[in-house]
């Protein structure tokens, strides 16, 4: 919403065919902001000599009616400051984050569709933005993806020092319904990437037809030996579980930029939420991680609705009917020592 001089001005340099450019860098407002005072000054049969006469609040209201601002005196968001907490946030930016608070203080608040339009004028406004996105092809039940969060957030309290120590945040999730599963080890090595796993699946109760870790070498601490205990682990995984291990393509990853959205969605979701709290222990974060995690698959879809009610609704809907079963016993990893040479007895 603009002032009095601000309407005035964009009406008066329109009506003398002064460009939009011009107008937009002579008083800060954004080619959406232009055209609606010019369609509502136009609908409205008034002259610029009539609004010059009118008091400036009548004129503002004119432009910006109070009805159609509010829609029901419904609270409006103070976008100032959520612009504000966007920096704040840096790369985990993400507004429909920042929905969900005000949702939280104002139940009866603007949906995340409006939110997103409020907040997109506002910044046009402002700045003027735009965004373009692909569409990814998803087959229901054919891959988890598997990954690290990238930050290691300090949530884990020691009680005998005071300090805050590093954890590391294991998470997958399925392409087609988005279904996330995560899980905190102090960690990133091979039983903890193996056991992540495992329990992704048993949480899943189900197989998708490939696993797809975002690098197979994300447990691997020293080399080449340790590169052949990772393909063992890998391979066994393969066996128990009937499925396929298969790496993005290293030259081309055209998933890549799911995965990446999917580990950037946690990064503010899961561990904003988290850094709410204070842990002294592994099995109280990570029940926590667990708390979370539900509300997030429950959360009803804003697009795609149609399709996916929420992340449970289009796991339990299309990709567990195409996925296998678990096999009846639990996995057990096994450790595998390689031996280079043979020791002058024979004995091994």
């Amino acid at each position: 919403m603009h002032d009095y001089n601000t309407i005035l001005g964009v009406i008066e340099l329109r009506l003398s065919k002064v460009s939009y450019d011009t107008v937009q860098k002579r008083y800060r407002i954004g080619r959406s902001g232009i055209a609606l005072i010019m369609n509502r000054y136009n609908d409205s049969g008034l002259s610029l000599d009539d609004l010059r006469q009118m008091p400036a609040s009548k004129v503002v209201d004119l432009i910006y009616p109070k009805e159609n601002l509010r829609h029901k005196d419904i609270p409006l968001p103070d976008f100032e400051k959520i612009h504000e907490q966007m920096i704040q946030m840096g790369k985990h930016a993400d507004l429909s984050f920042l929905w969900i608070d005000y949702k939280k203080e104002h139940p009866n608040g603007y949906q995340l569709t409006q939110f997103y339009k409020l907040y997109r004028d506002f910044m046009i406004n402002t700045y003027g933005t735009s965004k373009t996105s692909m569409p990814v092809e998803r087959i229901p039940g054919e891959k988890m993806y598997i990954d690290w969060v990238g930050d290691q957030p300090e949530l884990l309290l020691d009680t005998t020092t005071g300090e805050l120590r590093k954890v590391h945040i294991f998470t997958t999730t399925l392409r087609f319904s988005s279904l996330v599963y995560a899980e905190i080890f102090l960690d990133e090595k091979l039983p903890h990437f193996i056991a992540g796993t495992v329990h992704a699946l048993s949480y899943y109760g189900a197989v998708p037809k490939y696993l797809v870790p975002d690098n197979l070498k994300t447990a691997v601490t020293r080399h080449s030996k340790d590169e052949l205990v990772l393909q063992s682990a890998f391979s066994d995984l393969e066996t128990f579980y009937d499925t396929i291990i298969l790496p993005p393509p290293p030259r081309k990853p055209k998933d890549k930029p799911t995965v990446e959205n999917h580990v950037r969605f946690l990064e503010t979701h899961l561990v904003e939420e988290l850094k709410k709290d204070t842990y002294t222990s592994l099995e109280v974060l990570n029940a926590a991680v667990r708390k979370i995690v539900e509300d997030i698959n429950q959360r009803p879809f804003q697009k795609k609705s149609y399709i996916r009610k929420s992340r449970m609704n289009g796991f339990e809907k299309y990709d567990k009917p195409r996925m296998n079963q678990l096999p009846g016993e639990s996995y057990t990893l096994c450790d595998y020592k390689y031996f280079l040479k043979v020791p002058d007895n024979y004995h091994i």
